[in-house]
């Protein structure tokens, strides 16, 4: 199980998902953009469609017909995509995450990035989901939240 669902199965008021999408309608919405995106990520949004983790951050919801449940606003992410591409963003970049700061697929080699501010540079690069979410929002906000240390 991903570390952020097991982190909230520990401490709830850390993620509220925005609803599960099935797998064909993320297959669909995969085959209709045309993107190649991590199978951590995919399976996130199966079984959570994305939500809001440690109240300030946001992993962005698929355009899919399945309707989000009510704190889902406007958080879909080819729009968000659209926007980023206008201020300049990379073809390359996919963003996924928005918050303190920004994160996204790198297309080219499907690693997980965090943008520096301006979200035009790469400031740091992950292997899985699980090590983006780690070394990033749990290592942030995992104490202040009551989450308990990750022995290696």
């Amino acid at each position: 199980m991903l570390l952020l669902l097991q982190d909230a199965q520990k401490v709830p008021r850390i993620f509220f998902p925005f609803g599960a999408i099935p797998a064909a309608e993320l297959q669909d919405w995969l085959q209709r953009t045309g993107l190649i995106l991590p199978s951590d990520l995919i399976a996130l949004w199966q079984l959570t469609g994305g939500g809001d983790v440690f109240d300030t951050e946001t992993i962005f919801r698929p355009t899919v017909p399945s309707t989000p449940n009510s704190c889902f606003v406007d958080d879909d992410i080819e729009g968000r995509n659209a926007a980023y591409a206008e201020e300049g963003k990379s073809g390359d970049l996919y963003v996924f995450q928005q918050g303190a700061f920004l994160s996204a697929v790198r297309l080219s080699d499907q690693r997980f990035v965090t943008l520096a501010e301006g979200g035009g540079t790469i400031k740091d690069s992950f292997t899985s989901l699980d090590e983006w979410y780690v070394r990033t929002l749990r290592a942030e906000y995992g104490e202040m939240y009551g989450l308990p240390p990750i022995v290696d």
